[in-house]
């Protein structure tokens, strides 16, 4: 972790250019309990990037979108974890309900598909008919 001076140093910036930046929601930074900034590697980095992209002539509008699509792009496989961590749970689920469907007589299965969604009564039923 690196207070404001120490980034600056790093990055060859002024404490300003850093806290503007930090404003504009460029940098994160975390505050410490006697309200210090601490900025991490990750935020380093992205200074270094900030400023290529500064010489390369690209307004700080653009440069926020690219941290923000960047930002996305490393969030989505958390997210297809996430995703399939509920899918394995589902499906634990489903095994479970599937005996059970078939103990009901026709008489209650029909009931039971009257009280649910169609989305939901479509997958009660093709659960009835795997083998």
């Amino acid at each position: 972790m690196y207070r404001i001076g120490e980034l600056a140093e790093l990055a060859h910036v002024s404490k300003r250019t850093i806290d503007y930046y930090t404003n504009l929601g460029l940098l994160t930074a975390q505050r410490s309990q006697s309200n210090y900034r601490y900025y991490d590697e990750q935020a380093l980095q992205t200074l270094r990037l900030i400023e290529h992209c500064k010489r390369m002539h690209m307004p700080l509008c653009e440069i926020k979108s690219l941290l923000e699509q960047r930002a996305e792009s490393q969030q989505a496989p958390m997210q297809v974890e996430e995703l399939a961590q509920l899918l394995r749970r589902i499906e634990g689920d489903l095994l479970h309900i599937q005996p059970q469907l078939r103990l009901l007589t026709a008489e209650q299965q029909e009931k039971l598909k009257r009280q649910l969604a169609p989305s939901v009564s479509a997958l009660m039923q093709a659960l009835l008919w795997q083998h």
